[in-house]
């Protein structure tokens, strides 16, 4: 049985989004954070508005800001607001925040596809390769040998799909295999991992937010988006893109530890680098100053296991029954998928996003 203070932290874990959303809201108020709620177009169940929230704390023009964000990759929007809303009760215990330094949070960027358990916006589009500069995004002609086998156009069933994704490897590369399919596509509207063919609306939100942020004198950001489903079970990496030789991977290496910052940018990885994601829009708004970007990753089961949920969740979304036996049951694999019921595992993740998250604020506030 989990101890009283265990059940303390539990709680953070919300039964869905708007449970979620709406604590995020209350705590930052009780700590007068200034707060927006910034609604979608797109309604959810029973027409309930679907809104991407974001708590500020700090001075009005940061000369150094931390930006804690959640939710781009729907689903994953539970351990992200979980960590959230623990680092907003921690703050009244920490020091106070330096004159010159803020801190914004920003509570599940894609709302739709935490409320609906999906990874992706409303439109099919992956958030996380939504973030070009211009449009259409980058050819990816090696995603197409595997659209068959990911996208089947037919209700979820068994079909041995591990076998057939093993042989796939085989035959095209492990490391080919991931990076085509994962990097991030926009040729297959109906396709995991597609980027869309233009900015989506929550990412124009996103972008307002961080310039609303911004200021002329703003000289440093760090910017730590929280994500779930890649890695070893429990556990954390912070994944980034940034050039190997540059300062800033040096400078995130030497603030949360080397075996911890890995990039993309690399042969010695096994991570791939992704089209279009958060990090790049955080760079490109605060082109003015230092930018340091990087994903929070903590792992839950295997990345097999979570491609073929996904594509089992895919398939139902176009050619299956939502309200069915069948239905559900994929539903609810995909939220234990990126949010393991597991109580060892929620209070590993709240543990371990905590220490990151106050080691962030220590870091990029130049208090450590």
């Amino acid at each position: 049985m989990p101890s009283r203070n265990a059940e303390n932290g539990l709680h953070y874990f919300a039964a869905d989004y708007f449970a979620a959303r709406d604590r995020f809201s209350q705590l930052a108020a009780r700590q007068a954070a200034w707060t927006q709620r910034c609604p979608i177009q797109t309604p959810s169940i029973g027409g309930k508005e679907l809104t991407i929230d974001a708590a500020y704390f700090g001075a009005p023009s940061p000369a150094r800001l931390v930006i804690i964000s959640s939710g781009i990759h729907g689903a994953e929007g539970f351990a992200g607001s979980a960590v959230q809303q623990q680092l907003v009760t921690d703050l009244r215990a920490m020091p106070p925040l330096p004159s010159s330094c803020g801190l914004l949070l920003i509570h599940a960027i894609n709302p739709y596809g935490f409320a609906h358990l999906r990874r992706v916006n409303e439109n099919n589009v992956d958030l996380n390769r939504n973030c070009l500069a211009r449009f259409p995004g980058p050819a990816n002609s090696a995603y197409g040998t595997f659209d068959p086998l990911l996208n089947p156009t037919s209700s979820p069933g068994r079909d041995l799909f591990k076998a057939k994704l093993v042989w796939a490897g085989i035959r095209h590369g492990m490391r080919a295999g991931k990076r085509a399919i994962a990097s991030g596509q926009y040729a297959f509207a109906k396709g995991l991992f597609y980027g869309g063919t233009k900015r989506q609306e929550s990412i124009t939100i996103f972008e307002q937010l961080l310039r609303r942020a911004s200021a002329e004198n703003t000289k440093q950001v760090l910017h730590i988006d929280l994500h779930t489903g890649l890695g070893r079970y429990g556990h954390y990496k912070l994944l980034t893109d940034l050039p190997e030789e540059s300062h800033e991977l040096q400078q995130l290496q030497k603030w949360f530890g080397a075996d911890k910052v890995i990039t993309s940018q690399t042969k010695k990885t096994s991570t791939y680098p992704a089209f279009g994601d958060i990090g790049e829009l955080t760079q490109a708004v605060f082109n003015h100053c230092r930018v340091y970007p990087a994903t929070l990753e903590f792992g839950t089961y295997s990345l097999w296991h979570t491609l073929a949920v996904l594509r089992a969740e895919n398939r139902l979304h176009y050619y299956g029954t939502v309200d069915s036996a069948a239905g559900r049951k994929i539903k609810a694999d995909c939220q234990e998928t990126f949010c393991p019921a597991d109580p060892k595992w929620r209070l590993a993740i709240l543990e371990r996003g905590g220490k990151v998250l106050r080691q962030a604020i220590d870091r990029g506030f130049n208090r450590a």
